[in-house]
């Protein structure tokens, strides 16, 4: 996914959390927000605590792929925070679980 799509920012990330528009899961929180932007942007974060660096790294892999995959909806600005428990997931039960997140927030999704 192309770097256009990525919020790097820390204060754009501050932002997304002050609106606190957020809604969570055992697995993972999901804030999201409209952006002025003619396309969405997201931005992952994972915690040391869910293990060494291979783990997160996997992790990681396997959020951006979830999101590449979602038909999220254009202006939109999403934060993902994994918690501990998502390191026991499997790849399809994380996009099970996010993509309910993604629904509770009205962000649309493919079935």
């Amino acid at each position: 996914m192309k770097n256009k799509y990525r919020i790097k920012k820390n204060d754009e990330i501050k932002a997304l959390l002050d609106q606190r528009r957020v809604r969570k899961n055992a697995y993972f929180s999901v804030y999201a927000s409209k952006n002025t932007l003619s396309h969405f942007r997201y931005a992952l974060s994972v915690s040391k605590k869910l293990g060494k660096a291979v783990k997160r790294n996997l992790i990681k892999r396997r959020l951006r792929m979830i999101v590449h995959e979602a038909d999220i909806q254009e202006n939109t600005d999403v934060f993902i925070i994994a918690h501990v428990q998502a390191a026991k997931l499997s790849y399809r039960q994380m996009k099970q679980e996010l993509y309910k997140l993604f629904r509770k927030h009205n962000i649309g999704v493919k079935k």
